[in-house]
This record gives structure tokens, C-alpha cells and sequence, in this order.
């Protein structure tokens, strides 16, 4: 999950960046969801394939896309791995 705080107005250019970035995910994702406030708190979850999909991405030196996104707003991205540890559907 990566998480920041953008200046406020800076959030709908960031809905329209991530969903441009998103149209086309690649493979080794599963699920990828930008959550928002009104007052600019945003974070990013997304899913892999497995923890071998997001250690390749990781190492390919290339600044992942969600940290990208939250710095190109106007915020300070950070970073929690979580492991997927048990879903539920209504």
C-alpha cells in the first residue's frame, strides 16, 4: 500500500493519472484500487500475482507507479507490504 497527502486540489488530476496508468495493468497485477478523501489523503492498494510479481517489479530500478503517482501530486509517499492473508465477498 502506498499512502500520502496531496494538496486537495491536486487530487483530481490524480484520479485521472492513475486511471490512464491503469488502463492496461500489467499481468503480475490482480487488483489495484485508489482510495481518496476530501482532504487529500490518498492511498493506493494494489495486488500481485504473487510476492516473486512485486520483488521483480521492486528490483527492476525503476520507481514503481503508485509512489510515482502520490509524488507527482504534491505528496510524500510511503510505503507498507502487506501479505494477503484472507478475502471475503458479500
Amino acid at each position: 500500500m502506498v499512502r500520502g497527502t496531496v494538496p486537495a486540489p491536486a487530487v483530481p488530476a490524480l484520479i485521472d493519472a492513475y486511471r490512464a496508468a491503469t488502463a492496461d495493468p500489467p499481468p503480475a497485477i490482480v487488483w489495484t484500487e485508489l482510495l481518496t478523501t476530501a482532504t487529500g489523503s490518498v492511498a493506493i492498494v494494489t495486488t500481485w500475482r504473487d510476492r516473486e510479481a512485486l520483488e521483480e517489479m521492486l528490483a527492476s530500478g525503476q520507481e514503481p507507479l503508485a509512489r510515482r503517482l502520490v509524488r507527482e501530486a504534491g505528496g510524500e509517499p510511503t510505503v507498507e507490504i502487506f501479505d494477503l492473508s484472507a478475502t471475503a465477498s458479500p
